[in-house]
């Protein structure tokens, strides 16, 4: 075959022939024709674009990436076949279940066309990159999933979400998706999970906005981490920032009932908001004046 392939010194002979290969479903035998007429007559758009999409049909990725790399140099009015070409790249890798050659198909895909990821894959390319841990390139993935209308959305996609928005810092989107997943699973160890994310969440804004001067959003958000009775470790802190608050604003009663609660879930008395907790108390208690 290689002899017989040398041969042929006409370069259409080899591409006609490679052409006669692929179509009769022998896409290996049409690169060895389309290489020699490459060989031949150098990086013509014609042959590189063969050797592209004939590479593609083999599911050889970085070939075809290669190639039409440098055929899109040459002439990039084939970039709507080079997308084509990684998308079914891609769609055949998630029928094996290869979420990897799906994620390199889609990154290839978005070099040539940024945004043309399809929104049926946006979700399993999203899960590719937060199963790595790589939450910024998982962001705008789940952002094309996420619809307003969350009814139609996978209640999972809004804690993964959520997870992606807290790695990120993003802590009021983040207690946002958690909250939605709450709303339709309440039990089992993810709903856990959500609610003791969200909690911490919770409590860092309320820090935020009690430093910003916003006492009554701090408020809310204190009340919905007692609400949310997760993480159990800041539910003393909860009880106590909202005494705080509420002895601040003069609401000495219900001052008094936050601080109660502090020693309620410390009843060793040796938790650390425990004799900061007593001194408020006693200094309600036995005030003169307000």
């Amino acid at each position: 075959m290689a002899a017989a392939v040398g041969c042929r010194g006409d370069v259409r002979d080899h591409l006609a022939s490679g052409d006669e290969l692929l179509g009769s479903d022998r896409p290996e035998a049409a690169m060895a024709e389309y290489q020699v007429a490459l060989r031949k007559r150098g990086e013509e758009p014609d042959i590189l674009l063969r050797l592209a999409h004939g590479y593609a049909r083999l599911d050889r990725l970085d070939e075809a990436a290669e190639y039409y790399s440098r055929l899109l140099a040459v002439d990039s009015s084939y970039a709507d076949q080079a997308s084509a070409d990684f998308l079914l790249m891609g769609r055949r890798a998630l029928e094996r279940d290869d979420r990897a050659g799906l994620a390199r198909a889609l990154e290839q895909l978005e070099t040539v066309r940024p945004g043309g990821v399809p929104d049926d894959l946006a979700l399993p390319f999203a899960r590719y990159y937060y199963e790595l841990a790589e939450y910024a390139e998982a962001l705008p993935f789940y952002l094309a999933v996420h619809t307003p209308d969350s009814s139609s959305v996978e209640p999972q996609v809004h804690y993964e979400l959520g997870r992606v928005y807290r790695e990120l810092g993003e802590c009021g989107h983040a207690l946002a998706r958690f909250l939605d997943y709450l709303e339709v699973r309440r039990r089992g160890s993810l709903a856990a999970d959500a609610r003791w994310h969200a909690g911490h969440c919770t409590y860092e804004l309320a820090e935020a906005d009690r430093a910003a001067g916003r006492p009554a959003l701090a408020l809310e958000r204190l009340e919905l981490l007692i609400e949310l009775q997760a993480p159990q470790s800041l539910l003393d802190d909860a009880w106590f920032e909202r005494g705080e608050i509420l002895f601040t604003l003069g609401e000495f009663e219900e001052a008094l009932v936050s601080y109660e609660r502090v020693l309620d879930l410390n009843p060793s008395r040796t938790g650390r908001r425990v004799r900061l907790a007593e001194d408020r108390i006693r200094s309600i208690r036995y005030r003169g004046t307000p």
